[in-house]
């Protein structure tokens, strides 16, 4: 609250929208982050570079094509079956990311299978097993994190189709909801 009250009223404003996302494209201004809030640096503020992690860092300016890596899908990464490997691809897209000045990676996705037919499947980690999916985010946000770069946790819970996703109505019981969709979530959340 110190901090915040020693803010002035553009600097709070800041912290609350995005910059250099361009609406009519659908994306960033050239050169910035898919997400970039600016920082605060008089108070020790840093801003805030999110990418996009679908398969590693996605490149914004049309020089840094051909610069990243091409990591395997969080699919690929679940059909291993194996939390130290994840951790370890993980910390590798983590460093990738910290090298190209990003601190938040938008990812892992975690959203259970639940439309076989879903055009993302192949972005989310959890597969059609939520334990497995609960495991191994585990594994992922602590192999980002350890590198030094936040890891956000995505889509949203009942995201689990592209038809219609932006005015779909899924509806679940409390139960299902915490046994099937949010133990990927709630693992990214203990994770840290």
């Amino acid at each position: 609250n110190a901090t915040l009250a020693r803010m002035t009223r553009e600097e709070r404003n800041n912290l609350l929208r995005g910059q250099h996302f361009n609406l009519f494209a659908l994306g960033p201004e050239p050169g910035y982050y898919t997400g970039t809030m600016e920082g605060v640096p008089r108070l020790g503020v840093p801003a805030l570079k999110m990418q996009d992690a679908g398969n590693g860092f996605r490149p914004t300016d049309p020089f840094e094509r051909g610069t990243s890596t091409c990591w395997p899908s969080m699919l690929a990464m679940a059909s291993t079956w194996d939390p130290a490997l994840v951790r370890r691809l993980a910390g590798g897209i983590g460093r990738e990311f910290r090298g190209k000045g990003a601190n938040v990676i938008l990812g892992p996705s975690v959203n259970v299978h639940r439309v076989a037919a879903n055009g993302r499947n192949f972005e989310y980690l959890s597969g059609e097993d939520p334990h497995l999916g609960a495991v191994l985010t585990r594994a992922y946000v602590s192999g980002v994190q350890e590198q030094g770069v936040m890891a956000v946790v995505k889509h949203f819970a009942f995201n689990e189709q592209e038809t219609a996703r932006m005015s779909q109505n899924s509806i679940a019981d409390v139960r299902t909801a915490w046994e099937l969709y949010y133990p990927p979530f709630q693992a990214a959340v203990d994770a840290g």
